[in-house]
């Protein structure tokens, strides 16, 4: 009844902690022991008043034994010492609402109060303040789909992919290799995507991939992974970004790799440990030449 309280409250938006006197005098209302009021007012964080758990607390004051009271006090003690803002960020960025795009929509400036006024919202509202908010509708066309000269001097931790990286995607289905990303979409408000579907994506980082054949597309992450046994993708635009394939990965032109100058591309791939003739795990035997691909065995090696 507890956790049930409390993500009811994580829902609605928590109380105000100026309500706290109101609270426990409701509490006292209820036939609560003033000793056990005492307890609560002095232990329960103002998250534990919200009117909808005061229901519940009679009940589960009068269940508790000594033991499980004396326990339930030490877990709100504990609650009160908890990073409260990291904890609402964590929630808001679960949902993909990034204050930073997200906030000045709404006008808020806390992660608790983005949790609060974005959770009574419909998902087209929601969608329209981060639009707003996020100023997407006031970027250059000509930095649409991750074709800004801009460096990307840094990589928020929400980007999976690097450049150069060849990558799956199971809803496609197709495979393809990374040639940009954006941390969050650029694209104009008009594109087929945007209109037929108001995903809650417009703050999730972007991937421009060239895909095998002749195409190219601008995703986010989702249904994309890895391929297991990175190889060569066919696209006419391919050498034009990219200088050779090492095994691995695409190596970046200069003008690409000044674009992205943080991106790993190889390193993720080479923590895998998989090998590249049958994708088994754990390779313990390296290319000679090129020190990159891995095998895990000797069979392996001679048949690539």
């Amino acid at each position: 009844k507890l956790h049930l309280g409390l993500e009811s409250s994580c829902r609605e938006g928590v109380s105000d902690p100026g309500e706290m006197g109101g609270a426990v005098a409701r509490l006292r209302g209820s036939g609560v022991d003033e000793e056990q009021v005492s307890h609560v007012q002095e232990s329960t964080p103002s998250l534990l008043l919200e009117p909808r758990l005061l229901d519940l607390l009679p009940a589960l004051l009068a269940a508790l034994d000594a033991r499980a009271l004396a326990a339930t006090l030490l877990c709100c003690r504990a609650l009160r010492g908890v990073d409260a803002d990291g904890l609402w960020e964590q929630h808001c960025m679960e949902r993909h609402w990034r204050l930073k795009t997200c906030g000045p929509g709404t006008g808020t400036t806390t992660w608790q109060a983005l949790f609060a006024a974005f959770s009574k919202m419909t998902p087209e509202e929601r969608w329209e303040a981060e639009w707003r908010g996020g100023g997407f509708g006031n970027i250059d066309p000509s930095d649409f789909f991750a074709s800004s000269l801009e460096p990307r001097a840094t990589r928020s931790r929400e980007v999976r992919f690097a450049v150069g990286q060849v990558i799956v995607n199971r809803s496609g289905p197709y495979r393809g290799v990374i040639a940009g990303w954006d941390e969050v979409t650029k694209v104009p408000k008009e594109w087929p995507s945007l209109q037929q579907h108001r995903q809650p994506w417009l703050s999730k980082p972007h991937y421009s991939v060239l895909v095998e054949g002749n195409a190219s597309t601008y995703i986010v992450d989702d249904n994309s992974e890895l391929e297991r046994i990175p190889g060569e993708v066919s696209n006419p635009e391919v050498g034009m970004l990219f200088s050779h394939f090492n095994g691995q990965v695409y190596v970046p032109r200069p003008p690409l790799r000044a674009k992205y100058p943080v991106d790993d591309a190889l390193e993720p791939l080479l923590q895998r440990r998989f090998c590249n003739a049958c994708a088994k795990e754990d390779t313990k035997l390296m290319c000679g030449r090129c020190r990159i691909v891995r095998y895990c065995s000797e069979d392996c090696r001679q048949q690539a």
